[in-house]
C-alpha cells in the first residue's frame, strides 16, 4: 500500500494489462453483436456464457471480473508451461538416451531449420 518504486511500477504494470484486456474485450463484444465473433478459444466461450446470462434475467460476470479470469488464465498458464519446460529439461538432462532420441527425432522432422509452429504437431517424442 506504500507508494514505494516497486508498488508504483506494479500498478502501472496492473493499468496496462487491465486496458490491454479492456480493448480486446470490447472488441470481441462488438463482434460478437455483429455476429462475426469465431467463439473458438476461452475468452469467446466465456464472453458469450456471460452474454446468455444477461439475456436470460440472471446476474453475470463484470467486466473486471473477466479481466480478472483472463488475468488468471494467463498468468497461471504462464506458470504451468514454465514448470513444464523446467521438468523436461531437467528429466532430458538426466535420461541421456531420450534426449538422444528427441534430438534425432527433431533433425528428422526438421531437418537443420529451426523447428515451426507446424513441425512442432509432426513430433511424438
Amino acid at each position: 500500500f506504500l507508494p514505494t518504486k516497486d508498488n508504483k511500477r506494479r500498478k502501472e504494470l496492473n493499468r496496462k494489462v487491465e486496458s490491454l484486456l479492456n480493448n480486446i474485450i470490447e472488441k470481441r463484444e462488438k463482434e460478437i453483436q455483429l455476429g462475426i465473433a469465431k467463439n473458438d478459444d476461452l475468452l469467446g466461450i466465456l464472453l458469450e456464457s456471460n452474454k446468455k446470462h444477461h439475456e436470460d434475467g440472471e446476474k453475470g460476470m463484470t467486466r473486471d471480473e473477466v479481466i480478472e479470469e483472463c488475468k488468471l488464465f494467463y498468468f497461471a498458464g504462464q506458470e504451468t508451461t514454465s514448470v513444464l519446460l523446467t521438468w523436461t529439461m531437467v528429466l532430458l538432462a538426466k535420461y541421456t538416451s531420450w534426449q538422444m532420441r528427441a534430438r534425432e527425432e527433431v533433425l528428422q522432422v526438421c531437418g537443420k531449420d529451426i523447428p515451426s509452429f507446424d513441425s512442432l504437431s509432426h513430433l511424438k517424442t
